[in-house]
């Protein structure tokens, strides 16, 4: 039996791959790397591929349950597939599809509504229509809600609820030309805070689990802190608060990005610093001036005593997105991403590794920590 979660995983997905046959992707473009896919349908779009993306929100929602505040999920939902999208910079999204999934408290108080409402300011953060310069407008496209008492739990009674999302864009064929090499540069974006990836492990070790009705899960939590504790004397936030920030959404920067220079984007979901892994071959990604990590993951660090290897292969820690360009155009990329709002910093080069497998290698605290494969 499986009983590593990246192993079980794994295992679960190997059997979905087996499981579909071959001609439902026969129209599938294959490019390594890819954190969407890839589809073209050339009597209808001759010149562009349509790039799906799909996610969830996954344990984040169990906090917006705890505190009843239900208005920022949907955010979440939308970056997930969205920040997906983003790794092209030229992709242009398009639609964008919901599934909801509740208990009767949620229909019953109308709280589908306010889920939904964090579904359109995402969708606005994702729109890149006005930077572009073409009529691809996002668009909201039929949803579905199901009621599922009997299927779904919750840390509160009838109040369980699960949200999914996919986003479809089109991706000019020819923009896909451009392939990370040595001497590239590594710049990162900033991160909101854990975006929607670790949550199991950051409640269980930040949280006395306190909110939690059901005993077989309230054990779970080693935490000392409770949703409405601080967490440090630099701030006011509350551990709640910080848990429940919402996900950035980086397509406007990286659209803005892509009408001046070539670049590649590496959304830095779960496996961390690996996902630079996904790009390139035989490649080193050196990684030398991260961002200070955010006060929350210092505190998790300090509670779950993660090793510094752990926590940058599980969590964002402080760099939500990487680009990777070519050196003369960092400075052009980082007075973009200033104007967009966005905190963007040179953290790294690439470099011409040696293994078989790509590798990023962290230089930190005259430490070098290296991520293997992904």
């Amino acid at each position: 039996m499986q009983t590593d979660y990246g192993k079980r995983e794994a295992f679960a997905v190997s059997k979905i791959k087996k499981a579909i046959p071959a001609h439902f992707k026969s129209k599938m473009v294959s490019q390594a790397g890819l954190f969407a896919e890839l589809f073209e349908c050339d009597e209808v779009m001759p010149k562009h591929y349509i790039a799906c993306t799909v996610d969830g929100v996954g344990t984040k929602v169990i906090l917006a349950i705890a505190m009843e505040k239900y208005d920022t999920v949907g955010i979440d939902c939308v970056a997930m597939s969205s920040n997906d999208l983003a790794t092209m910079p030229s992709a242009r999204p398009f639609l964008f599809v919901d599934y909801l999934a509740c208990q009767h408290k949620i229909e019953e108080l109308g709280i589908t509504g306010d889920i939904i409402k964090g579904v359109s300011p995402g969708l606005e953060m994702a729109d890149c229509d006005k930077i572009a310069h073409n009529t691809i407008k996002m668009q909201f496209g039929k949803g579905e809600t199901a009621s599922l008492d009997e299927l779904i739990a919750s840390p509160k009674a009838g109040y369980g609820f699960d949200i999914a999302g996919s986003m479809t864009g089109f991706v000019a064929k020819d923009s896909l030309n451009f392939k990370p090499k040595e001497g590239m540069q590594i710049i990162a974006l900033k991160s909101s805070g854990f975006h929607s990836n670790g949550y199991t492990a950051a409640r269980h070790y930040l949280l006395n689990g306190d909110f939690e009705e059901r005993e077989e899960f309230k054990k779970a939590y080693k935490g000392r802190f409770s949703l409405n504790d601080t967490y440090s004397g630099s701030t006011k936030q509350t551990v709640g608060e910080a848990l429940l920030e919402p996900t950035r959404i980086y397509n406007k920067v990286m659209c803005a990005i892509s009408e001046h220079f070539e670049a590649l984007g590496v959304n830095n979901t779960g496996y961390g610093l690996k996902n630079l892994n996904r790009q390139g071959q035989y490649l080193d990604f050196i990684v030398k001036e991260p961002f200070e990590p955010l006060e929350i993951f210092k505190v998790f660090q300090k509670e779950s005593r993660f090793s510094d290897e752990k926590m940058y292969q599980t969590f964002n820690m402080g760099q939500g997105f990487f680009i990777i360009a070519k050196k003369d155009d960092v400075e052009g990329i980082l007075k973009i991403a200033k104007k967009y709002g966005e905190e963007a910093k040179l953290i790294g080069e690439v470099k011409k590794g040696p293994a078989k497998e790509n590798r990023v290698i962290l230089e930190k605290d005259g430490k070098k920590l290296v991520f293997e494969g992904y």
